[in-house]
């Protein structure tokens, strides 16, 4: 039930996405009869695509037992349990750095709009950028695959 709900969530996020995108660019879709709804198309552009990043994430940890097992395929299980102990500790503490990336970043503001302007500082290296929003995106893997796990626990 709770896969239909991510999904369910996640294709309505894409779709509004989509529709906003389309609204918002007067270039692209020039030939489209489309006047007005900047200011909404604006704000539902950045709610939808910062709940369709946690949703994607979510998604993603959800199916996390299906990664692992492809993983498990290709180079054999792990064997050593200090080794599957500092893996799991080395996911843990990306996701606490997730957690710090994700208050950091406001997106909490931008999810339920508070703020109606994405603000990117250009001073920031791209790659600081791309390693904050993969460790947030680590966080909502590791939450889901394990709150997931939990609920398999407490319906068993």
């Amino acid at each position: 039930m709770v896969q239909v709900i991510v999904n369910l969530l996640l294709f309505l996020s894409m779709l509004g996405t989509m529709v906003s995108a389309i609204i918002l660019s007067r270039e692209v879709f020039a030939f489209l009869p489309i006047s007005g709804g900047i200011a909404l198309a604006r704000s539902m552009h950045i709610f939808c695509s910062f709940w369709g990043f946690v949703l994607m994430a979510s998604h993603l940890g959800l199916h996390w037992n299906m990664i692992l097992g492809m993983i498990r395929k290709a180079s054999g299980p792990i064997q050593s349990k200090p080794l599957k102990i500092g893996l799991c500790l080395t996911g843990a503490a990306v996701s606490v750095y997730g957690l710090y990336s994700f208050i950091k970043n406001q997106f909490l503001s931008y999810m339920f709009l508070t703020t109606t302007f994405v603000f990117l500082i250009l001073s920031v290296r791209s790659h600081c950028f791309f390693t904050e929003y993969l460790a947030i995106m680590d966080l909502f893997v590791f939450l889901t695959y394990y709150g997931a796990k939990r609920l398999q626990k407490l319906s068993a």
